[in-house]
């Protein structure tokens, strides 16, 4: 996958929800990348078992965008694609 073959599906700041949705995603055969805008903190939160912020970019192909917001529709974090 090239990055302009690739665009935003969600911007969050919780890492647990971000991999959950990769999970679900990844399922379904929709592949996924997480960016994250401070990747350090991902390490200090598992070493001190703290959840520091991090923002985190859900990316996946373009072409996959509207079955994957089909998906989470369908499931836990309908919530956070209710206006995709």
């Amino acid at each position: 996958m090239e990055n302009n073959d690739l665009k935003l599906l969600i911007s969050i700041e919780d890492r647990v929800i971000a991999q959950d949705i990769q999970s679900i995603l990844e399922e379904s055969e929709i592949y996924t990348m997480i960016v994250s805008d401070n990747p350090a903190y991902s390490v200090v939160g598992t070493y001190m078992g703290s959840n520091p912020a991090e923002g985190i970019d859900i990316m996946i192909n373009k072409t996959d965008f509207k079955r994957a917001v089909e998906i989470l529709n369908d499931g836990p974090y309908k919530e956070l694609f209710m206006n995709a």
